[in-house]
């Protein structure tokens, strides 16, 4: 494969497939890269997607593959990129597996992945019954007994957000708290416990979990709550192009997802440090899409002059 397309779009999640729809819908030459390991495919349902809340990611991105069949100019590969580099005439991509695509312009659309604690178990319930969003799965455990496994100022926020809907809440520090002592003691005004014993396990319980610590001592909860001291942005190829990246590690963006090197777009979990929904993927996929034909369309134009 040495073929010229007019974009091409690294990742083929909710970001990516939503600029493909856009693209393709404008007949442009597009090819679109999927490894097949979205950050959300562990999670059995996608809530606070309008239109299409509860549904399961696998099936979001199945309707999305679906739907661009009517447009022949959209094609899709499972092949992983695994260098990228900016030439005069556009961009050039090599495979892992060899292959080398040229393109006109290119999209990133790579997402992230959630660094997880060395907690045994905690990788199996990742996205059933231990979550990092509440706006995404919160109403799911309205009301229920929830533990919050998170430390400092992430903890804090959680209480913040979580409290609303969840009464009875627990925080673990896995090891010495770093929450603030104003924040302590708000927290225990509250009526909300602090547990520093480090987590030994994470296992699945009935209908809830059972959350064991290292002093032999053992709680249950219907789910618990985590976010990732540090999210992984898959940015290597953003940093092979030279994009500029934020203190965090996303790719920094314009309000129409340009990236600072010219021709690259990036989208998803990628283009921002925490705002990862699906239903903000999508928009920024189709907003990036938009952009970038925008761009094809005004050199085009020129061009026929």
């Amino acid at each position: 494969m040495n073929t010229a397309y007019d974009a091409a779009i690294i990742g083929g999640s909710s970001a990516g497939l939503s600029a493909a729809l856009t693209l393709g819908r404008f007949g442009r030459r597009t090819i679109v890269f999927d490894n097949g390991a979205p950050r959300n495919k562990p999670a059995a349902h996608a809530h606070n997607f309008f239109t299409r809340d509860g549904v399961p990611p696998s099936e979001l991105l199945r309707i999305a593959r679906e739907q661009l069949l009517p447009y022949p100019s959209v094609e899709l590969q499972s092949l992983t990129i695994g260098s990228a580099e900016k030439t005069a005439e556009g961009f050039v991509l090599t495979a892992t597996s060899g292959e080398r695509i040229t393109a006109r312009k290119i999209i990133i659309t790579t997402g992230v992945k959630d660094g997880m604690p060395a907690i045994p178990g905690i990788q199996e319930l990742w996205g059933n019954a231990v979550f990092h969003c509440p706006y995404c799965h919160g109403w799911e455990v309205k009301n229920e007994p929830v533990a919050i496994i998170s430390n400092g100022d992430n903890a804090w926020h959680y209480a913040m957000l979580v409290s609303k809907l969840n009464k009875d809440l627990v925080f673990l520090t896995n090891g010495p708290s770093t929450l603030s002592a104003e924040q302590t003691e708000k927290l225990k005004r509250k009526g909300f416990s602090i547990i520093e014993t480090p987590i030994a396990t994470l296992e699945r319980e009935g209908k809830g979990i059972r959350i064991s610590f290292t002093d032999g001592s053992s709680i249950q909860k219907t789910a618990a709550y985590h976010r990732s001291e540090k999210l992984l942005f898959q940015n290597e190829l953003a940093k092979q192009l030279g994009c500029q990246l934020s203190e965090a590690g996303s790719v920094t963006v314009s309000a129409m997802y340009e990236t600072s090197v010219p021709g690259v777009f990036a989208a998803g979990d990628i283009s921002h440090d925490g705002l990862h929904q699906v239903s903000v993927a999508a928009s920024g996929g189709h907003t990036a899409a938009a952009a970038c034909n925008s761009q094809l369309c005004a050199e085009d134009f020129e061009a026929d002059i």
